[in-house]
């Protein structure tokens, strides 16, 4: 998609023309004011890693700024940013893997303080999709539609993922209060 800037800036809104029409769009600035905080957040709790969140982040951040205006455009720029960030913390954390294998290193795990206390180690015991359902939900604030262009899933799929995964949280957090 070719997108031809116009150079018409309305407060933190910039327009572009695209497909022969005049679209307004968030500024980068006033988008990655809001958001990066929240991203790295929501990366923490998926990837366990601090590090490895604010590097997926500022990488996924980075392409969306080289690609604003199309990027911008976009239902969910932070759903496309966090699916950026997510892949490149896979590929950080596979090299990773295999570089630990083939210098047979250990690398400790960082010691990280539970971002809710106990709520997150009932979290921590979800199934992978339950947890990142849930992350990208109530961390994220994304919408079940965005959830499901983000994982590749059905917005039917995010639906009963998280209805399950409520299910779960509230029988531990049951099982927890008769201990």
């Amino acid at each position: 998609m070719t997108c031809t800037s116009v150079g018409i800036v309305s407060g933190d809104r910039t327009g572009f023309v695209q497909k022969g029409e005049l679209v307004f769009v968030e500024s980068f600035d006033a988008w990655y004011s809001r958001e990066h905080d929240r991203l790295i957040a929501t990366l923490v709790l998926t990837t366990g890693d601090i590090d490895l969140a604010v590097e997926g982040v500022d990488e996924a951040c980075s392409r969306a700024l080289e690609r604003w205006e199309r990027v911008g455009a976009m239902d969910s720029p932070s759903g496309w940013v966090y699916r950026v960030a997510i892949n490149h913390a896979r590929r950080v954390a596979r090299r990773r893997t295999m570089e630990q294998k083939f210098f047979q290193k250990s690398v400790p795990k960082p010691d990280l303080p539970a971002p809710a206390g106990e709520l997150w180690d009932l979290v921590a015991s979800l199934t992978v999709r339950q947890r990142q359902v849930v992350i990208l939900r109530h961390v994220a604030e994304l919408k079940e539609t965005e959830i499901g262009a983000v994982l590749g899933i059905s917005r039917g799929t995010v639906s009963s993922t998280l209805h399950d995964a409520h299910q779960r949280l509230g029988r531990l957090l049951d099982d927890d209060n008769e201990s």
